[in-house]
């Protein structure tokens, strides 16, 4: 059985919008990648900016729930970020270029400040998990903010192994906020 209908234009958006660009996410170009009518994805989503929108918080809350953000141990931290952001590269680019256009005012900050939000509260529990002491989460947000920026190094740098290197030498600071028992 084929993906709903939904899911299918939005992972159509998804793709579109992180191989071309955001202008290039059309009802027409998503509707053509998906298999349907145009009609179909004014009907489910109405606006472009509402299929660019449910696009973006779909492509986030995949990458947070496969990256392994949150987890239960230091090794299992991150551990398919390198994969995710190396064969999921559309998504990371969506994401980038949607806060970037809202920052610039061309978009909803409420969707982006969400989901780092959303981020930052998968770190938070893994650093529970790990019985590290984290008020205000002021930890969660400094780790999310290394790995934020270490997708973008990895879209510069396009290199697993550094990734993996930097993601472990973040890991090892885990592992020196972690109480001694």
């Amino acid at each position: 059985m084929s993906a709903p209908v939904r899911d299918r234009l939005l992972d159509a958006a998804i793709h579109i919008a992180g191989a071309e660009g955001h202008d290039k996410v059309t009802y027409r170009s998503v509707a053509a990648l998906a298999g349907t009518s145009h009609s179909l994805v004014r009907f489910y989503f109405g606006t472009r900016e509402a299929l660019l929108t449910e696009a973006f918080e779909r492509a986030a809350r995949r990458d947070a729930a496969e990256a392994k953000l949150r987890a239960g141990t230091v090794e299992e931290f991150g551990s398919n970020l390198v994969h995710l952001i190396t064969e999921a590269r559309d998504r990371q680019l969506l994401q980038y270029d949607f806060l970037l256009r809202a920052a610039r005012g061309d978009g909803e900050m409420a969707p982006v400040a969400q989901l780092y939000e959303h981020y930052v509260a998968q770190v938070a529990a893994t650093l529970s998990a790990l019985g590290i002491d984290d008020p205000g989460d002021s930890r969660a947000a400094l780790v999310f903010a290394a790995l934020d920026g270490l997708v973008l190094q990895h879209l510069v740098h396009s290199s697993a192994a550094r990734t993996e290197e930097t993601l472990l030498r973040l890991r090892e600071v885990l592992t020196l906020w972690k109480p001694a028992h």
